[in-house]
């Protein structure tokens, strides 16, 4: 693809945020191939480790809505703000107190993310593609993660040890995929400040 002679002021804040931070594409896709490694290695651990720590998230969520909501007296929706982080307490709560038990509910929430993480950067993707060459490294990182959330919301009965080895597999390829957009990004970078 050509590259664009006259950018947006979009594109040049993109830029700008990318020439400061192409580094943190990378640490991300370390960060989701070092799960993915620790995943495949050890499934059980991994499931149960992302168990407590979802419900541990759930509970500081839900904790941070009630706060925000009790706090912001006379605002528009700070009742849905508050019933919603005290059903995050409570669901919080049970995680922590059986995170065995909230395997299934995990899975659904992993299946969500990966399809909307997947639509979101195939989007983005789309979005960029008169911008960037080599944007079908985000329309494959897309359609991957939307296929993933997919099979679980089809077949979430499948076993915790599956959903791990599943999402170690997805968090190995998600991970490679972001280390390939890292250094396409920082090549983009230099190639822009010449």
């Amino acid at each position: 693809m050509s590259q664009d002679t006259n950018p947006s002021p979009l594109f040049r804040d993109a830029l700008e945020f990318a020439k400061a931070n192409w580094w943190m594409f990378l640490l991300g896709g370390v960060l989701y191939i070092l799960f993915g490694v620790l995943a495949l290695a050890r499934p059980a651990e991994a499931l149960l480790a992302l168990a407590v720590i979802f419900a541990a998230f759930l509970l500081v969520d839900g904790v941070f809505s009630v706060v925000r909501a009790l706090a912001a007296k006379g605002a528009d929706g700070r009742w849905w703000v508050f019933f919603g982080g005290l059903l995050s307490i409570l669901v919080g709560l049970y995680a922590l107190l059986g995170p065995v038990n909230t395997v299934l509910l995990f899975v659904y929430v992993i299946a969500f993310q990966a399809i909307l993480f997947g639509v979101t950067v195939f989007m983005f993707g789309v979005n960029i593609r008169k911008a960037v060459s080599g944007e079908w490294v985000l329309y494959v990182t897309g359609v991957v993660s939307v296929l993933f959330g997919l099979l679980l919301v089809w077949a979430p009965g499948i076993g915790g040890l599956s959903v791990s080895l599943m999402a170690g597999a997805w968090s190995l390829v998600i991970g490679i995929l972001r280390v390939l957009f890292a250094f396409r990004v920082r090549s983009l970078v230099r190639s822009a400040t010449r």
